[in-house]
């Protein structure tokens, strides 16, 4: 067995569609779904913010042990055969900024993200973006149908290998991915607002003048890639820019790369001051001792090369607490890549996304999340944080356990999953069941001081969050009473068929139980578990197949699904991202505003 990272009937609805005329109306989007009552989308009740999941999913063939690493797919390969499942599933639109990006009709993305140099690399790697929602409800039915289109695109994918998908967040050789959380969140107020606008402003201009010292550098990547095709009687083309550095050394695109990046260096460095010494202040100093005690309740679990069990495959990667994620390599709980590439490669081609950046409310992304298979701990992870940034930002909130050093004390809470070790805070020593115990206290406390009428799913989140806590706190008393956590807690499930293999068991034995617990089919042990205990699904097939087909109706994400199904097959050329599109070629070229989200 050798896994490697990086790397319905919705069809029906629109392949069967004849193109339509090229005049039309865009303010005038019909209601496609005729089934579903429109709500407002700003609404005023709790747990209603904008929310979404971005999973990353790994590549599992099966019945190749002979193969070696040479002989398996590249992961280029890998990811056109799972886009061409995909295609046939649901009408797609390539994006505007990475034409190897797909946006669904249903309101989810899919993406390829790999450094060039690395496309004829052995591996798979696909990472699927949920359409933003307002409900963790919605999002749970949306997450669970993206984990079923992943599984169906492996399984027919037409390709001579096995190929299964992972829904994990580290695989055998040791690279950690998995999930990114997004929710809407004010930025900042008062004078923080406008320190953030200033430098928004001076990061754009800043990178006028990065562009204007890249063009060499690009210009001379260009002639290099062209020297090199030419020189090996290579056909030149430019409809695929991946396939371009197929003939290029990595000891030539290497330096080239690494100048290119320090061209950037004044907008990095200026960008990683304000994530972290402006940019949501208030919800990195009130939530981080919550993200980090979360592991516990939310982590997947991981076997390390060494036979020690972790709570959670992020949390023993993560290295700091805010930062771009994947500049230098670097794992932050709060991550700030997309606004790095906002201004490194956006900017110029839309100046009304950059727009966006001065917003007041802005994406707030998690990087701290494992890949959840179980439905409780899917839900309660979304729903939680949506519920405490109400509280956060409402201003209504008791003193909260704040961590003094909050790496290391990740790395130890994720490294005890007999859940014992206790962490330094401004409370004193607390364990991470403490601190969870603290914030859901706080939580009940705010949602009660709000109006019955205006609590929305924050009940709902409240009971199943003090339902799988309380499943972690049996356990601490017992660790034979595991019972209420088994395809609740996935760590703990995981836990708990490793060592029915018994202590003799050998690592490799072990670590397949590790990887084969998240593999998205019926042989996946995970899957298993949830058949043999039915209570434990929350999401309903019938919503999860509606979301295989339809983005909610109060998403933003329903009018960019709507267009997709309109022009997918049609004549005109149409590219897409998340809060515009763009139809037609030359001077007829529109653009087409879905809303004023703030994923950018």
């Amino acid at each position: 067995m050798t896994q490697n990272k990086r790397q319905s009937d919705t069809g029906a609805e629109g392949q069967g569609q004849q193109p339509r005329a090229a005049r039309w109306r865009t303010d005038s989007v019909p209601n496609l779904f005729e089934n579903e009552k429109p709500t407002n989308n700003q609404p005023s009740a709790l747990v209603s913010r904008l929310i979404g999941l971005e999973t990353e999913y790994a590549t599992l063939v099966l019945g190749t042990d002979e193969v070696q690493s040479h002989g398996l797919p590249a992961a280029q390969q890998v990811y056109s055969a799972l886009c061409d499942v995909i295609r046939q599933d649901q009408p797609t639109v390539p994006g505007f900024f990475d034409h190897d990006q797909l946006f669904l009709a249903n309101g989810a993305a899919v993406s390829f993200e790999s450094h060039p140099t690395m496309l004829q690399e052995p591996g798979g790697f696909l990472e699927i973006a949920t359409p933003e929602v307002h409900a963790p409800s919605e999002l749970l039915n949306c997450q669970r149908s993206i984990d079923s289109l992943a599984a169906d695109a492996a399984s027919k994918s037409k390709t001579e290998f096995d190929i299964r998908i992972l829904k994990n967040s580290r695989d055998a050789l040791g690279h950690v991915y998995g999930c990114h959380e997004n929710y809407e969140a004010e930025v900042a107020r008062g004078v923080f607002l406008l320190i953030y606008r200033f430098f928004i402003l001076l990061l754009w201009g800043i990178q006028v003048i990065s562009l204007l010292a890249s063009l060499p550098v690009m210009a001379a990547i260009l002639a290099v890639v062209l020297a090199c095709k030419m020189l090996k009687g290579a056909e030149v083309s430019f409809d695929k820019p991946d396939d371009l550095f197929k003939s290029v050394p990595r000891w030539i695109t290497t330096p080239l790369l690494a100048t290119l990046r320090c061209v950037h260096l004044p907008t990095v460095l200026l960008l990683r001051f304000v994530v972290r010494h402006v940019a949501f202040r208030r919800q990195r100093r009130h939530l981080t001792a919550f993200l980090v005690s979360r592991i516990v309740l939310c982590g997947t679990g991981t076997l390390d090369p060494n036979g020690r069990y972790h709570v959670s495959a992020k949390g023993i990667a993560i290295d700091s607490v805010a930062d771009m994620g994947g500049f230098n390599g670097e794992k932050p709980i709060f991550v700030f890549g997309h606004w790095l590439g906002q201004f490194c490669a956006k900017s110029f081609y839309s100046l009304a996304s950059t727009k966006q950046m001065l917003g007041r409310t802005q994406r707030l992304q998690i990087g701290l999340s494992d890949s959840n298979l179980s439905d409780l701990a899917e839900y309660v992870k979304v729903g939680s944080v949506s519920l405490l940034l109400d509280m956060v930002e409402s201003g209504n909130h008791p003193k909260l356990p704040r961590l003094k050093s909050t790496i290391h004390a990740l790395h130890r809470i994720a490294g005890d999953w007999h859940l014992v070790t206790r962490v330094a805070t401004n409370r004193g020593e607390m364990s991470a069941l403490d601190i969870q115990k603290s914030y859901l206290a706080a939580a009940e406390s705010f949602v009660a001081s709000v109006p019955r009428d205006q609590h929305g799913e924050a009940t709902l989140v409240l009971k199943r969050w003090r339902e799988l806590l309380n499943a972690a706190i049996a356990f601490r008393k017992d660790a034979n009473n595991y019972s209420d956590a088994l395809g609740r807690i996935d760590w703990l499930t995981k836990r708990v068929m490793i060592d029915e293999m018994g202590s003799e068991c050998e690592w490799s034995a072990r670590k397949k139980i590790d990887l084969r617990y998240h593999e998205l089919s019926s042989e996946g042990y995970f899957r298993r578990v949830a058949e043999a205990i039915p209570e434990t699904q929350l999401a309903a097939p019938v919503e999860v197949e509606r979301r295989r087909r339809l983005p909610p109706s109060n998403s933003p994400a329903a009018r960019r699904g709507w267009l997709i199904r309109e022009f997918a097959h049609s004549e005109e050329k149409i590219l897409c991202d998340w809060t515009f599109a763009l139809i037609g070629n030359g001077r007829d070229r529109r653009r087409v505003r879905f809303s004023d989200t703030p994923y950018v």
